[in-house]
């Protein structure tokens, strides 16, 4: 390592040591003043038992009776009856309808509260005790035993975006039931309560959206029971990792409540020259004057410093050996040290109002502001690929993004005769103003990949092009959840209006600045249905049909200046879902026929522009299951089979892999020498891929390995009581593997072996 790299690696961990200790003291005077504060709290208040967030497997405790279900994706509780203050049972701070691995309540998929068992689509949700277990540091990471879903693409040094895809199509990211912009920029983990994948389209109601699904996020709320968690994790990639969640109520009446989850990393990236450094804070408070209306308020912010975009090699060198008869290190970073400046800052504040006028009629209110700033200053790389070097360009980029949504929806319970009706009916609407300025060097700097030589003199790179967009989109709704005995019946219809107005301004050398084109206008419109229905069999069955609808609106035109039409989708799905009686466990199979429409894809006869194919259609079937038994075993297992092709060329298209499995299982000891300790294990499975559009090669399969052993201290002394120490490992052989290709010149490694220790202290 030459002596201005060796430097350069000093004063990185200086900064990293500082930032530790900025962060433990931070720690420190949270935990102090949380304790404080809650003991002022506790004074006026009746003792509390104070739950850990996971139960402990090591120690069996009595279960708490099952509370009313809370959704998931768009708040709506179920309502509750009239109680005096002293009567008011406490909230359990783990998501209600949950225990363990499985949730049996969700409403991602309606809109109102109801069992995951009797709704009539496919539903995959990983809880909070879940992504602890495994230690998911990443959206991407807690969807990697989930059903459908390949969270798997650019995966390798690349944590800019999580871009998962749900059967077969590219799934947008919602978060407390409002949708985040299209680029799905990673959110962190540790601010979620659970994460839901529903399958299949979904705009009748959301709106615009993929017709592979949705992942839907929801965020940790105020409790009213007072706790508070503090989380140490070291690992591999020199990490040092702090965070803190704690809440309860204010005062003793419990009309307040309030939450703060926070968290700060510094740590190496996945490849040389990068980081993974973040700051993550997200205070929410609840206002409940009476049991029938409730007001909270959230916000969040997340600071990425230190970013890092794709890193594409060649198949040459990463699939199969390179000419050089050599592999290329997973650790090469393509870009150039001197020209590397990327972060993110995302500010998002919301909240959520419920109202219940009587015995029939609520009314509900989400809504959310986000702002999102994005510096981007990159090598990155041009496609070119001579021998054992690859070209790279200069590439400058800034992005400015706001999001203004509110969902409004009026609810109904009410029966007709033996027929019960959970209706809801609303109005939601989004505008997204934002920009993009690039800059684009097109002057090929090239690289050793198998000796990089870094400092090469670089040119200027001043921003040539300027785009402002205008998005809006409004849609009205209605949905109805018909129950009539054994049978729910699910109907919903939505019409939506996507207005879009964009300019695209490029710099002018004869005018000396940047153009100013007239706004291009751009209207869409379309009507979307839902329907299903489910029917409950003795024994804890329920089969299921459903049919579904999506449409996204296109931006940009086609090489003639035609704006592009809407992609629109539609899925036909038969399930059955069992829920065995007495054993906290759900199983889901389901076949599907999906299909999208107005594909947009790269133009092969005229590089640089876009086109819309006919069509593509997604087929196959998947099972899942989920448990956490009584015994001290828990389990999440998934197959799917995916059989997706392109209507004309009959190809499969990139990153697909016609099988994928994995499976995660765990015991926890509560007796004998072994007494506090669970042990785990993981396997995961993607098949292989196409590597490009004509399917002229393939990118082999792989098999990773993650393993878990956790200990509960609170066996040793009662003085640890609620604190757990925690190893987990990811690609425990640290396998060589790449998880898709998109050319010849566009491969991506996946990530190597992780290795974190964490100690969870609870109090």
């Amino acid at each position: 390592m030459s002596s201005k790299s060796e430097r350069a690696r000093i004063a990185c961990l200086a900064r990293r040591s500082a930032s530790l200790v900025a962060i433990t003291s931070c720690l420190q005077f949270v935990v102090v003043t949380t304790a404080s504060s809650q003991s002022a709290a506790e004074a006026d208040l009746p003792p509390l038992v104070v739950q850990p967030a996971a139960p402990k497997k090591a120690v069996p405790k009595k279960k708490p009776q099952a509370q009313a279900a809370q959704p998931t994706i768009s708040p709506a509780p179920v309502p509750l009856a009239r109680k005096t203050e002293d009567q008011r049972a406490p909230q359990d701070r783990n998501d209600p309808g949950t225990q363990g691995f499985v949730a049996t309540q969700s409403s991602v998929a309606t809109k109102t509260p109801g069992t995951v068992l009797t709704t009539p689509r496919s539903i995959s949700t990983v809880t909070k005790a879940e992504i602890e277990e495994r230690n998911a540091e990443t959206v991407y990471q807690a969807l990697q035993f989930s059903s459908g879903v390949n969270a798997y693409p650019f995966s390798g040094g690349f944590i800019t975006r999580e871009q998962a895809q749900v059967r077969g199509f590219l799934a947008y990211q919602y978060l407390d039931g409002l949708k985040q912009h299209d680029s799905n920029w990673g959110i962190e983990p540790y601010g979620l309560e659970r994460v839901d994948v529903l399958k299949g389209p979904a705009s009748m109601l959301y709106g615009q959206g993929s017709p592979g699904g949705l992942v839907a996020m929801t965020s940790k709320r105020p409790t009213d029971e007072p706790f508070t968690e503090v989380v140490l994790k070291a690992g591999t990639h020199d990490k040092l990792q702090a965070g803190f969640d704690f809440g309860g109520p204010i005062g003793g009446n419990g009309a307040l409540s309030y939450r703060l989850t926070g968290m700060g990393r510094v740590a190496d990236g996945l490849v040389d020259f990068t980081d993974n450094d973040r700051f993550f804070i997200a205070p929410a408070i609840t206002f409940r004057p009476s049991n029938d209306t409730s007001f909270t308020l959230m916000a969040s912010y997340q600071y990425d410093p230190n970013m890092t975009i794709q890193q594409p090699l060649p198949f040459a060198g990463t699939v199969v050996p390179g000419p050089n008869g050599q592999y290329i290190s997973r650790d090469l970073f393509l870009g150039e040290p001197g020209y590397h400046d990327t972060d993110k800052r995302t500010l998002k504040i919301g909240y959520e109002f419920r109202h219940r006028f009587n015995e029939t009629w609520s009314i509900e209110q989400n809504a959310a502001y986000r702002h999102i700033d994005i510096t981007l200053q990159e090598m990155q790389g041009s496609g070119v690929v001579a021998g054992t070097t690859a070209a790279r360009n200069m590439f400058m980029a800034e992005y400015t993004i706001e999001t203004y949504q509110v969902d409004t929806r009026m609810r109904a319970e009410f029966d007709t005769g033996f027929i019960k009706h959970n209706l809801a009916f609303g109005i939601d609407y989004a505008n997204i103003p934002n920009y993009q300025g690039v800059a684009l060097n097109r002057t090929n700097y090239f690289l050793d990949l198998y000796n990089p030589v870094y400092g090469q003199p670089m040119g200027a790179n001043p921003f040539i092009q300027k785009r402002y967009q205008d998005f809006e989109q409004a849609g009205a709704y209605i949905i109805d959840t018909i129950t009539a005995g054994n049978l729910t019946v699910v109907a919903g219809l939505r019409h939506d209006r996507a207005k879009s107005a964009q300019q695209t301004q490029a710099y002018s050398a004869a005018l000396g600045g940047f153009t100013n084109p007239p706004y291009v206008p751009k209207d869409d419109s379309a009507n979307t249905v839902q329907l299903g229905a489910s029917y409950e069999l003795p024994g804890g069955f329920a089969p299921y049909v459903s049919y579904s609808e999506s449409f996204f609106p296109t931006p940009g035109n086609n090489l003639f200046g035609v704006p592009f039409e809407p992609t629109t989708g539609e899925q036909y799905e038969a399930g059955i879902k069992y829920q065995p009686i007495g054993i906290n466990a759900l199983f889901t199979a389901a076949v599907f026929d999906l299909s999208q429409q107005n594909v947009l894809t790269a133009d092969p006869t005229t590089p640089g522009n876009r086109i819309q194919i006919g069509e593509v259609n997604s087929k196959g079937f998947e099972l899942e299951g989920r448990g956490s038994l009584g015994n001290g075993w828990s389990f999440a297992a998934n197959y799917t089979y995916l059989d997706a092709k392109t209507a004309d060329t009959k190809k499969t298209p990139v990153y697909l892999a016609k099988h994928q499995a994995a499976l995660w299982a765990s015991y926890a000891f509560d007796e004998g020498a072994l007494r506090g300790v669970m042990l785990g294990g993981g396997v995961r499975y993607l098949g292989e891929t196409n590597g490009n559009a004509a399917n002229t090669f393939k990118v082999p399969s792989f098999t990773l390995y993650d393993a878990a052993v956790h200990y509960d201290l609170g066996v040793l002394s009662n003085a640890f009581d609620n604190w757990r120490l925690s190893l987990n490992a990811k690609n425990l052989t640290d396998e060589r593997y790449v998880t898709n290709c998109e050319s010849l010149t566009s491969c991506y490694y996946g990530v190597g072996r992780a290795v974190d220790v964490t100690l969870r202290m609870r109090y």
